[in-house]
């Protein structure tokens, strides 16, 4: 028997596992200084636009990644905010609160939707959120015969949640997504509901065996992930002055692997909420270093993210077989 020292010491491959997304996010950070100097340190120019694109897809993986504390996934979620993008701006003509109600109304329709097949027809969430994905799509290129709407001078609140700061210095969407940071997290470690999060992705069996209503909590986890769509959808709308029908077309791939290179468990069950943020700006950070490049082709953007995806889960596996041997040891 090892000591107390040797037991509580945390594998290797544990500790690359739960810090990979600072390490990711520093390297590339240490790239783009050395390669393109003051050009990619210069926040009003660059790093702030970084910000926008990784707020709004980070806002969208808050409810992904609730999807996968459960064992879950949610591939709706860039087809919703589009569909959202475009009823906000239909909706805007009538103001401001209309616009932001309906589409969020939108969002956690289709959420529970999800939740609804997932739990209570055992549907499995791939299939179920696949499903939806199409309809939602459809339904946003249905709405104005698959072009965009603008939003013209209509509730110009809208263009300063997608383009304003916050003090001048903070993006909205970046402030926006900080907050539902510390809030969803706060609910995860404190509240009924995020106890039983991590306990139906650890096993539903014991969950329900403790009094957790599995279903309920599965078609909020759903709902909540419908919300958070809605919300990037509206910012999106904001952002462009316009919805946008075929707007974020495969991001829920590469929202997922964010989500795993933050370090939450492809098993589900073991995560955390803020390593979204850290995991969105590795992948919009690559994207970025692309385009200042100006030579290099845009598709390296998914051979990167696919690669570093399954650099992620294989620590993860390998973290997780040491786990095993440190508890029977």
């Amino acid at each position: 028997m090892g000591t107390d020292r040797e037991k509580t010491r945390k594998p290797i491959g544990q500790i690359i596992n739960d810090n990979s997304s600072v390490i990711a996010v520093l390297l590339l950070l240490a790239l783009g200084t050395a390669a393109y100097g003051s050009t990619f340190l210069n926040y009003k120019k660059n790093l702030i636009n970084v910000l926008h694109t990784a707020s709004m897809m980070g806002i969208m993986g808050l409810g992904v990644n609730l999807c996968f504390l459960i064992g879950a996934r949610d591939l709706s979620v860039g087809a919703l905010a589009a569909l959202v993008s475009m009823v906000t701006a239909y909706l805007a003509p009538y103001g401001v609160a209309a616009a932001v109600f309906g589409g969020l109304l939108v969002g956690a329709v289709f959420g529970a939707f999800n939740g609804v097949i997932v739990s209570m027809f055992k549907v499995q969430p791939f299939i179920a959120t696949l499903g939806t994905q199409l309809a939602a799509r459809g339904f946003a290129l249905l709405i104005n015969r698959e072009l965009s709407i603008s939003l013209g001078d209509s509730a110009p609140q809208l263009k300063y949640v997608g383009n304003g700061n916050v003090l001048g210095l903070i993006p909205f969407p970046t402030f926006t997504f900080i907050i539902l940071i510390l809030v969803l997290s706060f609910v995860l470690k404190y509240r009924d509901f995020g106890r039983g999060v991590y306990a139906v992705g650890g096993d539903e069996g014991s969950a329900e065996m403790m009094g957790i209503h599995v279903n309920r909590t599965k078609i909020l986890v759903f709902t909540i992930s419908g919300l958070m769509a809605a919300a990037s959808g509206i910012i999106l709308c904001g952002r462009l002055s316009a919805g946008q029908p075929t707007a974020c077309e495969g991001w829920e791939m590469t929202i997922m692997a964010a989500i795993v290179l933050g370090g939450t468990s492809v098993r589900g069950g073991i995560g955390k909420i803020h390593g979204v943020f850290l995991g969105c700006l590795f992948v919009t950070f690559i994207t970025n270093l692309i385009n200042l490049n100006g030579h290099i082709s845009a598709y390296w953007k998914d051979i990167i993210t696919g690669i570093v995806l399954l650099i992620a889960v294989l620590v993860q596996v390998y973290s997780d077989k040491q786990k095993e041997k440190v508890k029977h040891a």
